[in-house]
């Protein structure tokens, strides 16, 4: 038997163990976590307490091809509220209010969210900034930002586009190249307790953002003057609903200008239609007409189901089960060779090369031109084009297909199947940016040529070229620039509007190159729905003919004709 009191002190000492046990391995949990994880649990715990004001980062430059600046960023600040910092509401509004030259019961409204930071002035000038300052409000605050800036302003509006105020790209290249262009945003913080007031001896933290990649362009801005002006007295003088002009390096793919009228100001993009924005090179299908007449002759030739012997007779029109298909000339061209059938543009002729083709050699040239799929260019909304189903394809359908009616491509499109025909018959992939460079310099996106496949052997490239240089002394004579061998086509095309042909309203256009041979320019012009003389022959001819002659003199590219003079 135990002596009394032995039963409580085994008791209490057995208590005493576990206590001892217990804050032993308490403290070597604490002593554990503190040597291998106290850092990052500090890390935890300061960022529950640190509330961040976003410090947006300075978009990257837009560059064209010779460093010239067209887009860029601006020093600006961003003022912001910390609502749970701001005791007197009503006040602070009606003080801001007088600075900002913002309603009151709007800024009310924003400081009586339960956010920890709201926005109350973005993109704000110094002087603002001053004056915010001078106020000294409890809870309001100012963060440098960036302001997006185009010093051309119309200048290659829609192949640029624009930037909203959150430093996302919304349209052109700025929305194509955005992950390039917008850099990692910096932050502010500042140590709050869990009412969102400043703590006694709170930790400020600055970060800074990194700037975003500049974007080179094969765009060249003095060619884009160029293509602009002309656009711009072409719908003057036609009085057209619309404009476009693209200028493209047939060997590399590269876009060196491209212009539509109307156009807009993307540094106050907000006071134009959002129609304006859109660039209709890539977003909007054309009937092409006689423009695409090239692709036909090209498939012709390369299957051999004809050559420079082959003889066409036209008498004004051609049967196709039975359907009457005129030329465009009352009366036709006669007995005509191949030459002849390109140079005057004879409908009748191209019918006959459609029919020797057959539909599914036909589809298969439509599909190796790109003509029945997206180009794959660098810039946003790029459209499909408009086609029959090979399998729907009736006779008549082939037939006026191969004179470029029934179907509608894109002008990007139809450049870029030209400008296979004139590199030699390689398709190449448009692009309109070049390359990609660091803040640093460091190259991210190299420059390159990809060439998708090849169309046509060099041999068939060269002799449509020729037949097509003979256009320049036929129905394209207006395009012509003395000194200069050039090549191309005419084209009219009736405008379709709501998915219908419009009686009486017509699409005007001319495609072309050169010099020949080496041709370092592809040019086309289209004007849609001019008022009066609407044949590309009359009105887009001429166009060609004045941007293709002040872009050659730019690039100092020397005649390589002798120009004839007059003697008296």
């Amino acid at each position: 038997m135990e002596p009394p009191g032995i039963g409580a002190r085994k008791r209490v000492l057995a208590f005493l163990f576990a206590t001892v046990l217990f804050s032993g391995i308490l403290l070597l949990r604490v002593g554990w976590l503190e040597s291998y994880h106290g850092q990052n649990l500090l890390e935890k715990a300061l960022r529950v307490r640190l509330r961040a004001v976003p410090v947006q980062a300075p978009r990257g430059a837009i560059l064209d091809r010779e460093g010239r600046v067209l887009a860029t960023s601006l020093g600006g600040f961003g003022i912001y509220g910390v609502p749970a910092q701001i005791s007197d509401k009503v006040g602070a509004a009606r003080t801001l209010s007088g600075i900002l030259d913002t309603p009151a019961a709007g800024l009310l409204s924003r400081l009586g969210q339960s956010a920890a930071v709201v926005w109350l002035k973005r993109h704000a000038s110094s002087a603002l900034v001053l004056r915010v300052r001078k106020a000294g409000l409890p809870g309001i605050g100012v963060v440098p930002e960036a302001k997006r800036f185009y010093p051309g302003g119309t200048l290659a509006s829609q192949v640029i586009g624009f930037a909203g105020s959150d430093n996302q790209g919304l349209e052109g290249i700025e929305l194509s190249a955005d992950r390039y262009l917008t850099g990692k945003a910096g932050a502010v913080r500042v140590e709050m307790d869990a009412l969102n007031r400043q703590m006694p001896w709170a930790v400020h933290t600055y970060t800074p953002p990194v700037p975003g990649d500049t974007v080179v362009l094969s765009l060249d801005a003095h060619l884009q003057l160029i293509a602009e002006r002309a656009a711009r007295q072409a719908q003057d003088a036609t009085g057209a609903a619309g404009v476009s002009i693209l200028i493209m390096n047939p060997k590399s793919g590269g876009i060196l200008a491209l212009a539509n009228r109307p156009a807009y100001n993307p540094n106050t993009y907000w006071e134009y239609p959002p129609k304006d924005w859109r660039d209709p090179v890539v977003s909007d299908t054309f009937p092409p007409g006689s423009t695409f007449k090239p692709i036909t002759l090209a498939a012709a030739l390369q299957e051999k189901v004809v050559n420079a012997n082959s003889r066409f007779y036209d008498p004004g029109y051609t049967k196709v089960t039975g359907i009457p298909i005129r030329c465009w000339k009352d009366g036709g061209h006669g007995s005509v060779d191949l030459a002849q059938v390109v140079a005057n543009s004879c409908n009748v002729g191209f019918v006959a090369m459609g029919e020797k083709l057959g539909t599914p050699t036909f589809y298969r040239y439509l599909r190796a031109f790109g003509l029945l799929n997206r180009s794959g260019v660098d810039l946003p909304g790029e459209t499909r084009s408009i086609y029959p189903p090979e399998k729907n394809v009736r006779p008549v359908d082939l037939a006026v297909m191969a004179f470029g009616q029934t179907l509608a491509v894109t002008p990007l499109q139809l450049l870029t199947a030209i400008c296979a025909i004139a590199n030699g018959g390689e398709m190449v992939r448009p692009h309109v940016i070049r390359e990609v460079l660091s803040p640093v310099g460091k190259v991210v996106k190299p420059p390159g040529r990809e060439m998708i496949r090849r169309v046509l052997s060099p041999g068939v490239a060269k002799e449509v070229t020729s037949l097509l240089v003979g256009v320049m002394a036929g129905t394209g004579k207006k395009a012509a620039v003395p000194g200069y061998v050039l090549a191309g086509k005419t084209g009219t095309a009736q405008a379709v509007v709501n998915g219908r042909y419009v009686e009486g309203q017509y699409i005007a256009n001319f495609v072309g190159f050169g010099p020949v041979p080496n041709p370092r320019l592809a040019v086309l012009v289209v004007i849609h729905r001019p008022v009066g003389e609407y044949y590309g022959g009359q009105i887009a001819a001429p166009v060609f003919a004045r941007v293709m002659e002040e872009a050659l003199n730019y690039l100092k590219i020397k005649p390589n004709v002798p120009v004839a003079t007059k003697t008296g």
